[in-house]
C-alpha cells in the first residue's frame, strides 16, 4: 500500500484532540487486507477513486459492504474497520477527531434540528462530478507533496462546502449519523470546553450537566476515568507537548492554559510533569543537541 499526504505534519499533535484534521490518499492492491483502517480511533471520510473495497465496520459483521468507484463511505471513532481491496483500488480519506472545525461546524451543528432516530442509515452515497473533481485536484496537490497550512484549510472549507452543496439533509444525516449520537455529542462538549476548566463541578456546568450525571457521562464515555483523573493527564501531557516539541513561548502556553501567575504554572509543571517549564525547555534543547 503507498499512502500520500497532503500536508504530513500539520495538527498531527497527538494530545491536541480538540482540533486535529488530515487528507489522505491510499493505493491499495488488489487482494491487500487492512486490518484496522480506523486504529487510530478517528472520524474517516472515504472516497474511493478508482477500483472497489470491501469493508466491515465491526467484527461481528458477517456480510461485508461493497464499495466502487465513484462511491463514499463514513467510519466513526467508534468503530473497528477491516478492509479488503476487490480490485487495485484509490481511496481519499478526510481522517479527523469529532470537534476538528469543519466537520463540527459545517456537519452536526446544522444537523440538530433533525432526529436520528428517525432517519435509516445510509452506508454509502454516490460521488457527484463536481465532488470528483475536487478530489481529483487533491491529488494532484498530494503528488507534489506540499506543506502550506492555508491550502488544508482551504482544501477542508470546500470539501464541506460541497457536501452541503451535493447531498439532501436527510442524506447527510444518514451518512453520518454514527457521529450524531448523544454520546458523540457528550464528548463534543467535553472537548469543547476542557481547556478553560480545573474541576470536574467546572467542567459539568460548562457542558450543561449535573454533576452526578456528569460523572456518570464521564466515564462511560473515557475509559472509565474520572473527569478529575482525565483532567490533570490531559492538560498535563498537552503542556509538556509543546514545551518539548513546540516554539511557543513558556508565558504564551501559561495564558493558553489560563494559568494567572508564572509560580502557579511552574509548581504545576513540578509535580504532575516532574520538572519546571525551563527544565523541560533545557533538558530538550540538551537532548536535540546530543541527537541531532
Amino acid at each position: 500500500m503507498e499512502i500520500l499526504f497532503l500536508s504530513e505534519n500539520l495538527y498531527r499533535d497527538p494530545f491536541a484532540l480538540s482540533r486535529f484534521s488530515q487528507f489522505r490518499c491510499l493505493y491499495i492492491n488488489k487482494g491487500e487486507i487492512i486490518q484496522d483502517l480506523n486504529k487510530n480511533n478517528e472520524f474517516l471520510i472515504c472516497f474511493v477513486l478508482k477500483g472497489s473495497l470491501c469493508f466491515f465496520k465491526n467484527q461481528t459483521d458477517f456480510i461485508p459492504q461493497l464499495v466502487t468507484k465513484n462511491e463514499f463511505f463514513f467510519i466513526s471513532r467508534f468503530h473497528k474497520c477491516n478492509v479488503r481491496a476487490v480490485d487495485d483500488t484509490q481511496v481519499i480519506i478526510h481522517a479527523c477527531n469529532i470537534i476538528a472545525p469543519h466537520f463540527h461546524s459545517r456537519i452536526i451543528e446544522s444537523m440538530e434540528e433533525m432526529s436520528i432516530h428517525e432517519i435509516k442509515p445510509i452506508e454509502v452515497l454516490p460521488i457527484y462530478p463536481l465532488m470528483a473533481s475536487y478530489l481529483d485536484l487533491l491529488v494532484d496537490y498530494m503528488k507534489i507533496k506540499t506543506e502550506i497550512p492555508d491550502l488544508h484549510h482551504a482544501k477542508e472549507y470546500e470539501l464541506f462546502s460541497l457536501i452541503k452543496i451535493n447531498y439532501s439533509k436527510k442524506q447527510i444525516v444518514s451518512i453520518f449519523r454514527d457521529a450524531l449520537s448523544k454520546e458523540l455529542q457528550f464528548y463534543v462538549a467535553v472537548m469543547k470546553h476542557y481547556k478553560v476548566c480545573r474541576t470536574a463541578k467546572e467542567l459539568a456546568e460548562a457542558c450543561g450537566y449535573n454533576i452526578n450525571i456528569f460523572n456518570q457521562l464521564f466515564k462511560n464515555n473515557f475509559d472509565g476515568n474520572t473527569p478529575y483523573q482525565w483532567l490533570q493527564k490531559q492538560t498535563s501531557c498537552e503542556i509538556e507537548y509543546k514545551l518539548r516539541e513546540s516554539d511557543q513561548p513558556i508565558k504564551e502556553i501559561m495564558l493558553e492554559y489560563h494559568f494567572k501567575t508564572f509560580s502557579h504554572f511552574t509548581t504545576y509543571c513540578k509535580r504532575n510533569i516532574g520538572n519546571t517549564p525551563n527544565e523541560i525547555r533545557k533538558k530538550e534543547e540538551a537532548r536535540r543537541h546530543q541527537f541531532p
